[in-house]
């Protein structure tokens, strides 16, 4: 029996860039709340981010935010990955020196940025509507660092991700998960590394698990699922891993909703 739906959000629920849950999506976390079953939105954004993407239905889910690098269940953090300061503080000085690289500094409730750019700051505040705080001074905040990101303007991310695979891929977990983004966290942290925090929490095996996903950095949540689905947009190699293809999770739950118990 599914106890636990897991679903990644850019590019599996969220497509085409969309910044917004499609309207359907909530009658069916209300449902799958009555049912008493648990909804985990499993992303590279920040807590906050996933906070106002899930409204009215946001105290009801649990969740993996920063590509895994720490996993909240009821409102309460239990599982988090801090990254070295020095060592990430060396990796920020490369990404600024980076010509059309910004910084993100992800903290567990908001994001600092020293934007080179102003058009960066909109993005984030206006488009993504994270929760930022711009500084002075990036390399003095005091909170513990969860993830760096670097944002890529214009159209150079496969190009910078392979640069800085090569440079810093022996000391963090590098995902690219939507264009302009590449994320550093500490090594051997994913989303299923989070995945597993949270089900050791909930007493909750595989055989109890649905997934969705459709990109590289989803393949360790999708392997924690008896039941894993990648969107048929998915990367080739997510397809392959999973034990079923769907056009659109709505559709899917909708489906497992309706079925007879």
């Amino acid at each position: 029996m599914i106890r636990l739906i897991a679903s990644d959000m850019d590019g599996t629920i969220l497509r085409n860039d969309a910044q917004s849950m499609p309207p359907r999506m909530f009658s069916i976390l209300e449902e799958l709340k009555e049912r008493g079953i648990l909804f985990v939105a499993a992303s590279g954004r920040q807590y906050a981010n996933l906070l106002r993407l899930l409204g009215p239905m946001a105290p009801y889910a649990d969740y993996i935010c920063e590509n895994g690098a720490f996993a909240v269940h009821n409102g309460e953090i239990i599982y988090k990955a801090v990254m070295d300061r020095a060592l990430g503080q060396e990796l920020m000085r490369d990404i600024w020196s980076t010509e059309n690289c910004e910084i993100q500094l992800s903290g567990i409730h908001t994001a600092y940025i020293q934007a080179k750019d102003p058009a960066y700051t909109h993005h984030l505040r206006y488009v993504l509507k994270n929760d930022i705080t711009e500084v002075d001074d990036i390399f003095s905040t005091s909170e513990e660092y969860i993830k760096i990101s670097a944002f890529v303007h214009g159209d150079k991310t496969e190009e910078y991700l392979e640069r800085f695979q090569e440079k810093w891929g022996s000391a963090f977990t590098l995902a690219s998960t939507c264009d302009h983004w590449i994320d550093f966290i500490p090594p051997g942290i994913h989303k299923g590394h989070a995945m597993k925090a949270l089900m050791e929490a909930l007493h909750i095996s595989s055989d109890e698990i649905m997934a969705f996903g459709d990109n590289y950095n989803d393949l360790e949540l999708l392997s924690c699922a008896a039941e894993s689905y990648a969107v048929s947009t998915a990367k080739p190699e997510v397809i392959a891993a999973c034990r079923h293809i769907c056009d659109y999770v709505e559709d899917v739950l909708e489906k497992f909703l309706r079925a007879p118990v």
